[in-house]
């Protein structure tokens, strides 16, 4: 059953182009809330594949980026099901990346029953997202106009062998600087030592999430950008937050942990010649959760076919590039969509 169930709750009287909808969407005995906010008029709307899993849209809603892009186009939050804010029977047997890809193809058509079915629907994933965009795109024919991957992981077990690589590389350099901070010396050692003692063609799945805490904890080793505007955008996240963020990190925690055994063994890498829309492929360079050689196997991969698509990585961006460096992230969503989107 698809459906909407609840009315719109907030909308902006001063100017009706810009839109602030919250509703929720009924698909497949789930209800997802869903905000869309922005720009309606630029015809645009991206839709929001948050990260995690186990995480909700409203962690992407309160950055300077944010503000930006809605200052272009509308963008559609929802949580995935078992996260965030969302409601219903989920049977373990509906915990499956095709299930989510399917609730996500779902809400594409219901973005254009509810807001013009003129609308262009770009999917925009981050991190797990990265996934579930990809899955979305290959496996439900879900009629979109392009594809945003940030820092995506398209691939979990290739993941885990980059990032391991890039562990690797990154102590044997270390162990050469001698400016290097005792503190920070020992990190890139016991991460290094940990790395090169993994089978890279056979990483158990306890080793993947060692791994993955060794990479987000890289993120205070390294020099990132930082943004001014990242204490605003917090203050209205904490403040304006409709999430009970302890309620949603108990379902998320079970819903993550079913929907991380089925990636775990999922590559796309095999099918990204099949993506057919325009690709943007963002990642940061120091980023080790989801390494930049992610976004260039995709990016070859579509290229090669002939299809619109840039690469792009940031420099002193680690894996939340859209916090580190929001402007020029912002900027290269805005200039890649107005470039190669195309008006229904």
């Amino acid at each position: 059953m698809i459906g909407f169930i609840l009315t719109t709750l907030l909308a902006c009287a001063d100017n009706p182009a810009d839109l602030r909808d919250y509703w929720y969407f009924r698909t497949d005995g789930v209800d997802l809330p869903v905000r869309v906010e922005g720009k309606l008029d630029s015809d645009v709307i991206l839709l929001m594949l948050h990260g995690g899993p186990g995480g909700s849209a409203v962690d992407y809603n309160y950055g300077y980026d944010t503000d930006l892009i809605e200052d272009a186009f509308a963008v559609a939050y929802f949580d995935q099901r078992t996260q965030g804010g969302t409601h219903g029977n989920y049977g373990a047997e509906t915990l499956t990346i095709q299930q989510v890809a399917t609730d996500t193809a779902n809400l594409v058509d219901a973005l254009r029953d509810r807001y013009g079915q003129d609308k262009q629907i770009w999917l925009y994933g981050h991190s797990w997202g990265g996934m579930l965009g990809t899955a979305t795109l290959l496996d439900t024919g879900a009629d979109v106009d392009g594809w945003i991957e940030a820092a995506g992981s398209h691939d979990y077990p290739l993941n885990d062998v980059y990032t391991a690589q890039k562990f690797i590389s990154q102590a044997a350099e270390v162990a050469l600087d001698s400016s290097v901070s005792r503190q920070d010396a020992m990190f890139w050692s016991e991460a290094g030592d940990f790395a090169s003692s993994l089978d890279l063609d056979n990483i158990s799945e306890n080793d993947s999430l060692d791994l993955n805490q060794f990479a987000f904890e890289a993120e205070s080793h390294v020099e990132l950008a930082s943004s001014d505007e990242f204490g605003e955008g917090l203050m209205r996240y904490l403040l304006l937050n409709p999430t009970v963020k302890s309620t949603a990190w108990w379902s998320g925690l079970w819903g993550g942990d079913a929907l991380n055994d089925d990636a775990f063994t999922t590559s796309y890498t095999p099918r990204l010649g099949e993506i057919s829309v325009p690709s943007l492929f963002l990642y940061g360079d120091l980023d080790f959760v989801c390494p930049k050689e992610l976004g260039e196997d995709a990016f070859n991969a579509v290229d090669a076919q002939g299809v619109s698509t840039d690469f792009v990585v940031l420099e002193a961006s680690g894996h939340s590039l859209m916090v580190d460096r929001p402007e020029d992230f912002a900027q290269e969503i805005i200039t890649f969509v107005n470039t190669w989107g195309v008006p229904r």
